[in-house]
């Protein structure tokens, strides 16, 4: 009944803007939409967010899009995604989204999040970068992030313990994501992008972790369709490459390890790839490592993304000083050094393999 479906599609629709008209100046920015102090609630279950700026129509993916103090909630479903904001350079500030998908999903050029508090429910990531690479994201920014109910754990599906190296993977979520099909649409991969002030509170236990972050390549994963689409749609090389997670706590005690993939074996690291604390203030010829990311407390731990648990033992760092265990797994098909650069006393870090 194709009537009936169009009318639902349609009416659960809660917000959904196109425009090409610029004026709404705040800041340094010029937008063609600004959505301030809304409220929505109970987001159908589409595959995709039932609000959505300048996301549905192409020729509006040059004008930004600004959303401040805007509340989605209710939404306990899975697939009602967050915030869609397809536009180059849109920006969103003070929002408070509950959502059990995907919440922040980033997936357009200098995009900005500010401050956003989330409820982040089990099957989706509290952080989704390039929309499983449908999306660029060069140039953006995630600045302030309070997770202040999460609901991931070790056995669920979505962002569980699991991997999603074969058709159908399951694994490879987490708080921070990625999923990235290496589509040519999102030619120049996950480059250029800083993370900073994510906050999870334990609350006596009510929030769990599974991975804190998990990212690369996982083409032959459930959201790609590798096996029925053609080679074209494809890219043969995947950059990742100046990505900052900072400044950033993470209480409850993560049941997972955190991980780095590629299952194509296309991804070109950079030098590095990912860093995990605040290097313009950091002296790590002293072995100080300011802006960390952290996990636990009493002590907290950084990441260590060694391959040998003795070098863990010896180099990685906790707020007690040196000896840590790892908490990063790789699977990446063609055994390339992924280059993260994490804390370490005494041993200069890099992905799987270090030297002195």
């Amino acid at each position: 009944n194709w009537e009936a479906f169009a009318q639902w599609f349609i009416s659960g629709q809660l917000l959904s803007l196109s425009s090409k008209k610029t004026g709404y100046e705040y800041g340094n920015g010029v937008f063609a939409l600004d959505v301030s102090g809304v409220e929505v609630s109970w987001g159908s279950k589409y595959g995709f967010s039932p609000i959505n700026l300048n996301a549905v129509d192409e020729s509006t993916f040059n004008h930004p899009t600004k959303i401040f103090d805007v509340k989605y909630v209710g939404t306990f479903n899975d697939q009602a995604d967050c915030l869609d904001l397809r536009a180059t350079g849109s920006y969103t500030d003070q929002t408070y989204t509950q959502s059990n998908d995907d919440n922040i999903k980033i997936w357009a050029e200098q995009s900005s999040r500010r401050h956003s508090t989330i409820l982040q429910g089990k099957a989706g990531c509290g952080i989704n970068l390039s929309s499983y690479g449908y999306g660029e994201i060069e140039g953006s920014s995630i600045t302030g992030v309070y997770a202040h109910r999460i609901t991931h754990a070790k056995s669920d599906n979505w962002n569980g313990c699991g991997e999603g190296m074969q058709p159908g993977g399951e694994g490879y979520g987490g708080l921070i994501c990625s999923r990235s099909c290496a589509l040519a649409s999102n030619s120049k991969g996950l480059v250029d992008t800083e993370i900073s002030g994510v906050y999870v509170p334990e609350i006596l236990d009510a929030n769990s972790i599974s991975r804190v972050f998990a990212l690369g390549v996982n083409k032959q994963g459930y959201f790609c369709g590798a096996d029925s689409r053609p080679s074209s749609d494809f890219v043969t090389k995947y950059p990742i490459q100046n990505i900052v997670i900072k400044n950033s706590a993470i209480y409850p005690e993560p049941g997972c390890m955190s991980s780095i993939f590629d299952d194509a074996g296309i991804i070109e690291w950079g030098n590095p790839s990912i860093t995990f604390f605040d290097e313009s203030s950091s002296n790590t010829k002293i072995c100080d490592f300011e802006g960390a990311l952290s996990m636990h407390e009493n002590p907290s731990y950084f990441v260590c993304g060694f391959s040998e648990q003795a070098d863990a033992e010896k180099y990685c760092m906790t707020t007690n000083g040196v000896g840590s265990a790892i908490n990063v797994e790789y699977n990446i098909v063609n055994g390339a050094n992924p280059n993260i650069n994490f804390p370490t006393c005494g041993m200069k870090a890099a992905g799987t393999t270090a030297t002195e």
